[in-house]
């Protein structure tokens, strides 16, 4: 039987219900696990880890294992009839830079071993009924209805969080829908060994006029062909796709054996979504991972999203129930809402691939190429607000203002140059102040508006190189800034200012534009 309460019943045991569980439960807190399933889904389903998401499993100390497991990537290309496109996927404003794959199975038992091993509690086969009670008050409690296989039972928790799919049951009794658009064509899927081996470490893109098709890396030799192979093909949900059929499409597109499978292990159609929750949380209730979002699987978006939702949200959970506080989950909903947003207009490459096709001269091919290399950090969702990187030679180059996230390092030209370490407390805010003479004034100064703010307290200060053997940095910090103060996940709460010298304290001020 479950416990009779915990401070976070999270339900859906997938990458987001695991990665926050784990997080909540390092920081302290009391939490439960509750799945619907008894075995695991062994099928590889998302396979691309970003850059965020490996800085995420470092703090975890489950970076080696995962890189182990998995397979890095450096760049993707756009194979077309008339020439191919190369994008790097590396050169990210990160101490964990670059992209790898890693089929979720695996992603998912090193995330579970790790939870149980720091003590999450898990109910294999029971399902959520539904919750009552809780309100925005602090020593509000919700009630949760389980049935599991010891029969039905309730559970008292601080907070309830919905990490159960697409099919959400957490969000349906929100009375929350999912709002948006399912793409017109069928999505084909086949895994299995080539008769040609990957251009590892590659991920490509091969259009022809018949439609397009990602053929990614796996793992021990293996790949992943996937894609609308046939923009006219229209298959009716749950339809039955053999392997010969997925070959005669792919066949079509011309690139003969580089996309052949000489054994195939998998065969499956889905249709893709591009669809957010219309309400991601209500009370004491949130929404995470594909029960608030669904969005083309191009860039990889969907997974690594997932976990950005765990690195809002872990932090506001735990700073409410260490301090006995209601959560802002309204501003959590609204920042999310909004990186949701940001990640379908990512994965549509459909613009990118018409241009492609339409290039027949260097002419038209080098503006392409330059587009290229906005891609990886695009997708990599280390830039919000930011979608479009200013520098093709210095990715994701920008200014930091409230709600951008401060890099864990930043990519000069002469190397990386370390900024906030991937193993930052995830229970505390940090205080980048750009001189030694202001730590004090600001840590004072913050230490008063990060509650006001709804900002766990300032646990680290540092100083930052604002001199010329840092141009990039110097031009990303924000002009007249004394501070910045950075939420655990890393994103600026509010920016510091001093409109006078140095030296005068009484005059630094808040900003949060």
């Amino acid at each position: 039987m479950p416990p009779p309460e915990t401070d976070v019943l999270v339900v859906g045991a997938g990458p987001t219900g695991l990665s926050l569980a784990l997080v909540l439960r390092q920081a302290g807190l009391r939490v439960l696990i509750v799945e619907r399933s008894t075995s695991r889904d062994r099928r590889t389903r998302a396979i691309t880890l970003h850059a965020p998401t490996l800085e995420f499993l470092d703090a975890l100390g489950l970076l080696t294992e995962v890189r182990e497991q998995g397979l890095a990537l450096e760049r993707i290309s756009f194979h077309t009839h008339q020439g191919s496109y190369d994008g790097p996927l590396t050169g990210l404003d990160s101490t964990v830079d670059g992209y790898l794959n890693l089929p979720q199975p695996a992603y998912e038992e090193l995330l579970e071993e790790a939870a149980r091993d720091s003590g999450v509690l898990f109910r294999h086969g029971t399902t959520y009924l539904g919750h009552s009670g809780g309100d925005r008050s602090p020593d509000a409690w919700l009630t949760v209805r389980l049935d599991g296989s010891d029969g039905p039972s309730r559970v008292r928790c601080r907070y309830l969080v919905g990490c159960d799919g697409a099919g959400s049951q957490v969000r349906a009794s929100l009375g929350s829908t999912l709002e948006g658009r399912h793409a017109p064509a069928s999505y084909l899927l086949v895994e299995g060994t080539p008769v040609l081996p990957a251009m590892e470490p590659e991920t490509g893109i091969y259009v022809g006029r018949a439609g397009m098709v990602t053929l990614a890396p796996l793992p021990a030799g293996r790949v992943r062909v996937a894609g609308p192979a046939d923009m006219m093909l229209a298959l009716d949900k749950g339809a039955r796709v053999t392997a010969d059929q997925v070959t005669a499409l792919v066949d079509a597109l011309g690139f003969g054996d580089r996309l052949r499978l000489k054994q195939v292990e998998r065969v499956a159609q889905y249709t893709v979504q591009e669809r957010i929750a219309s309400r991601m949380a209500d009370g004491r209730v949130a929404l995470a991972g594909d029960a608030a979002h669904l969005n083309a699987p191009a860039g990889g978006q969907g997974l690594n999203l997932g976990i950005g939702d765990v690195l809002a949200l872990a932090w506001r959970l735990v700073h409410a129930v260490r301090h006995d506080t209601a959560a802002d989950l309204t501003g959590y909903a609204s920042e999310r809402r909004e990186a949701a947003a940001e990640a379908i207009t990512a994965a549509d490459v459909l613009p990118l691939v018409q241009r492609m096709r339409a290039a027949h001269d260097t002419a038209d091919q080098e503006p392409l190429r330059q587009a290229l290399t906005r891609h990886a950090p695009r997708w990599s969702q280390l830039y919000p607000h930011h979608p479009a990187p200013d520098a093709a030679d210095l990715p994701g180059a920008y200014r930091l203002e409230k709600g951008t996230r401060v890099p864990t390092a930043v990519r000069e030209s002469t190397g990386p140059v370390d900024l906030l370490p991937a193993d930052t407390d995830a229970t505390l805010s940090t205080l980048l102040v750009a001189h030694p003479s202001r730590l004090g004034w600001a840590r004072d100064l913050a230490g008063s508006r990060a509650e006001r703010l709804g900002c766990p307290p300032v646990g680290m200060l540092d100083t930052v190189p604002l001199d010329a053997r840092h141009p990039r940095f110097r031009a990303m910090w924000p002009r007249d800034a004394a501070a910045l103060l950075v939420r655990p996940d890393r994103r600026v709460a509010a920016v510091l200012t001093a409109d006078a010298p140095a030296e005068d304290s009484r005059r630094l001020t808040l900003s949060t534009p």
